[in-house]
């Protein structure tokens, strides 16, 4: 899956002039948490939630209320927004841009192409990407099974439990800690009885096998 498959393309903006209660509103309107800072067409910067909250508690708390209103009237995004923006393209696998995300510690990434925001992706969005990937949501079970060495391995697997009658929903395959490759191997059915004999009968140690 590349980034554009899973990014939003209706990107909610701000400009440098926006004032602070103005970008509160519309990101609450909007439900999103990060807002692109546009001058014209250049992305000059962005806004988290986490900035704007930030922003919101900076005043001192001792002054009245409509005091307090006048001082964050006078905040602009140009003031609290992060610059130097890091952008990804709409091409990159999104293993790229989550692990771009996770060395850079942020959140969101605008999407370019040819220097024109098209798009945004978050953490959430590889977060579903990955509950979709892994078969979450549906009546299922889940069955962690270690490999032995082969090549062979996995194919053997996989013809095990489709031998038991079990439709499969999703393989996702990964190192372990000692070691060994494991697949996770997700079956539409609640009841994956037959499908982990028929596995341990072959000689495949399946780790707690999940129901839900």
């Amino acid at each position: 899956m590349l980034v554009e498959d899973v990014m939003q393309s209706d990107v909610v903006t701000v400009n440098p002039k926006t004032t602070l209660p103005e970008a509160l509103r519309l990101a609450k309107g909007r439900g999103v948490r990060h807002l692109p800072v546009m001058d014209g067409p250049d992305l000059v910067g962005i806004v988290s939630d986490r900035d704007l909250k930030r922003a919101m508690a900076s005043p001192a708390t001792s002054l009245e209320r409509h005091e307090l209103h006048y001082l964050l009237e006078k905040v602009t995004m140009a003031e609290i927004m992060t610059r130097g923006v890091i952008t990804v393209g709409p091409m990159l696998p999104v293993e790229e841009a989550a692990r771009l995300m996770v060395k850079e510690r942020i959140s969101a990434l605008p999407v370019t192409e040819q220097g024109k925001v098209v798009g945004i992706v978050t953490e959430t969005d590889v977060l579903d990407l990955f509950l979709r990937a892994m078969g979450a949501g549906e009546p299922s079970s889940r069955l962690d099974v270690v490999l032995p060495e082969g090549r062979a391995a996995l194919a053997d697997a996989v013809h095990a439990v489709e031998d038991a009658g079990a439709p499969i929903s999703s393989i996702v395959t990964l190192p372990g800690r000692t070691g060994r490759t494991e697949v996770v191997i997700r079956v539409r059915t609640i009841n994956p009885g037959p499908a982990i004999k028929r596995l341990e009968a072959r000689g495949y140690a399946v780790r707690n096998p999940w129901r839900g």
